[in-house]
């Protein structure tokens, strides 16, 4: 019920897709409508605004009821790191540059070069 009032049919969309800050893929608003860029960790969100799954994110409503309103979370509470606007799982390897390889462990991450010029 709360679906059906939220969501206008047919759909009114924007002929341009917006445009998504880095790290935020375009993903379909919680009707399933109009193109819109996810979320990401800490930001706001609902029923229509929508956090990036593909990051293991949801919309946290426990925060809500303290007027803060919901934001986007781990959905396990689990760890994990952001990194250039971008956010790794616990244990998640990446390469935020050809020199380096990191890990994400425990909220944080380590690195290791990956050139010798850089072992130093």
């Amino acid at each position: 019920q709360v679906c059906a009032q939220l969501c206008r049919r047919p759909c009114y969309c924007p002929w341009v897709p917006p445009r998504c800050p880095r790290g935020s893929p375009l993903v379909l608003d919680g009707c399933g409508c109009c193109k819109i860029c996810a979320r990401r960790l800490g930001e706001p969100c609902d029923f229509l605004h929508v956090c990036d799954q593909s990051q293991g994110l949801v919309c946290d409503y426990s925060s809500a009821s303290a007027g803060t309103g919901a934001t986007c979370n781990f959905e396990d509470d689990e760890e994990g790191c952001e990194v250039n606007g971008r956010v790794y799982r616990e244990g998640e390897v990446f390469q935020p540059s050809c020199k380096i390889q990191c890990q994400c462990l425990d909220g944080g991450f380590n690195c290791i070069p990956l050139c010798q010029e850089d072992v130093r």
